[in-house]
Formats: C-alpha cells, structure tokens, sequence
C-alpha cells in the first residue's frame, strides 16, 4: 500500500513538473512573439509633418543644413488607415494635403512595413520599395513619387486601442518624381493611431 502511495506521489509531481515546464514555454513563446509585435487590428490615423527640401544634387551636409538651393519648406497633414498584423508586419493607406508658397496639392500614399514591441515601446520601419504616391490635385497633379521613409519610435496605450509615433533623429530622404526630377528632404513629423473596433491587442 505504502509502495502504491509512493508510486502515485512520484506521478503527481512529474506531472507538475511538465506543467510548469509547459507553461515556461508557453510564456517564452508569447514573450517572443511580442517582440516580433503581437498587434492585432486597422488604426485610424492623423497627423503632420513639416519638411525642409533641397535638391538631391546638394542635398544636406553632415550636420543636417542644406547645402545650397532652391531650398523648399513645406507642410502636410494626413489621413488614412494603419493595419497591423500579429507577425510584426502592415500596410498603411493614407491621403494627404501640403501646403507650400507655391499653393496646396493633395495626394494618396501606401507602403508596407515592420514593426517590433518590447513592452509598451514601439519601433517601425517601412519596407524599403513599396513605397508609392500619387499627386492627385494641384499644379503637378498626375505625377507619381518613390521616397524613403524615416524610421519611427513610439508608444502602445492601454490594450493598444491607441498608438502614438514620432520621428525623433533626422533623416535625409530621397524622392524621386516621375517626370524625372529628384529631390532630398528632411521632415519632422507625429502620428495618433485609433484603433478601429475589435478586441484589446
């Protein structure tokens, strides 16, 4: 009887022993998959920026100050919608309008990106060759552009129903427009992601 009762307490405590060891590699596996992002849902976005443009055959000196000119300042806002997929990727489908001394134009711009979360802390980066935008009204209206796109840092509010994310170094971007001209800018700027229904993260 007393050989049973050990038997059986030795089977009690292996099998605690696999749970706990079970749930070490389920929480390890959720952990990694938060670092490679674990957002779920389509965010509302809005926000601004404003830019400093120079042509690209100048273009900027280490120290960010553009080297020549014409030196072109604008602003833009914009509009659009932000999906974000557990697996660390996304697309973003936004409007925009600028504003220059030379009037306004509005636009329509999509690309695709990658992001990674560590706790509250939001890093993206768009994926380099997916980037396309249309001019759609104003003086250049019809004409096409690739640009790069500065990384950016932000952070996840509660249950990631809202998402905030800046620009916070400069960085020297390239456009390339289809009617052949080419330009260098460095541009400021902040989005506010809300999220569009759906559960919390």
């Amino acid at each position: 009887m007393r050989r049973r009762a050990n038997v059986v307490m030795r089977r009690d405590i292996v099998h605690r022993f696999l749970m706990l060891v079970a749930a070490a590699a389920i929480a390890n596996t959720a952990a990694l998959a938060e670092d490679r992002g674990g957002l779920r849902g389509t965010y509302a976005l809005t926000g601004k920026s404003y830019c400093v443009r120079d042509p690209a055959a100048l273009g900027f000196n280490p120290n960010f100050s553009p080297k020549g000119g014409p030196i072109k300042l604008f602003s833009f806002t914009v509009q659009g919608v932000m999906e974000l997929r557990p697996d660390g990727t996304g697309t973003a489908n936004v409007q925009d309008f600028s504003v220059d001394t030379g009037g306004g134009e509005t636009g329509v711009t999509s690309y695709q990106f990658t992001y990674t979360t560590a706790g509250a802390d939001l890093v993206m980066k768009a994926v380099p060759g997916t980037y396309s935008h249309t001019i759609l009204t104003g003086p250049i209206a019809g004409l096409t552009q690739v640009s790069d796109v500065a990384d950016v840092s932000g952070v996840i509010g509660d249950g990631a129903r809202t998402i905030n994310f800046a620009q916070l170094v400069p960085t020297v971007q390239m456009v390339s427009r289809s009617d052949g001209k080419q330009y260098a800018q460095i541009c400021n700027g902040s989005r506010i992601l809300i999220r569009l229904g759906g559960a919390d993260r």
